[in-house]
């Protein structure tokens, strides 16, 4: 009987797209993305990212109702709305970006001190602080939001996401997000075939 060739023990049930190899569901699990370079398309790896999103995000909505808990009995309710339109605009951003939560703090504190009364000239630390500073700040400067409840916000949800996030996963917040806000699936693009051509190209 045929053997995982990497731990030469179980049974090899899973066919893995990288290796071109069919390996066992436990060293699938142990090396994915580690020593394996899983291609973003593998079925294994996408059902585990879902699972793994789908916990975090239990979690994170746990946590989330205790903050606003919180928040109002502090008499900081008011700054419920905002963070939710903030949460929101976060799960947006981190569809299209690779980012941590690391990441996801330095751009909430990016922006608060761009929303600060003292003109500042940093630029933003990744991409997902310049996109929330191009969201907000022209809505304060429009008067459309407020600038200290703002930057209230802002701050509240950087230190919940410091809070929320922990060692060993340094995405724990944005694998919550995307628990909560799942990415859109893709619409295949209708393709054609130029006569005389092997390339295929988008309509």
């Amino acid at each position: 009987m045929a053997k995982c060739p990497i731990c030469n023990e179980r049974s090899p049930s899973r066919l893995c797209p990288a290796l071109g190899k069919r390996i066992c569901s436990i060293c699938c699990g142990e090396h994915r993305r580690k020593s394996i370079a899983c291609p973003s398309s593998c079925e294994f790896l996408l059902t585990a990212e879902r699972k793994l999103w789908d916990r975090r995000g239990q979690e994170l909505s746990k946590e989330w109702e205790k903050l606003l808990v919180y928040l109002r009995e502090k008499g900081k309710g008011h700054l419920v709305p905002m963070l939710q339109v903030l949460r929101e605009s976060l799960a947006q951003g981190i569809h299209k970006l690779d980012v941590t939560d690391e990441d996801v703090i330095a751009a909430l504190d990016y922006c608060v001190q761009q929303l600060s009364p003292i003109e500042l000239l940093e630029r933003p630390p990744n991409i997902l602080g310049r996109a929330l500073e191009e969201t907000l700040v022209p809505l304060v400067q429009s008067g459309k939001l407020d600038r200290e409840l703002t930057r209230e916000a802002l701050e509240t949800l950087a230190g919940f996401v410091e809070y929320f996030s922990e060692e060993g996963d340094g995405k724990r917040f944005v694998h919550g997000l995307l628990g909560l806000y799942p990415p859109p699936k893709e619409r295949p693009s209708p393709i054609i075939r130029p006569e005389g051509s092997g390339i295929i190209r988008p309509r």
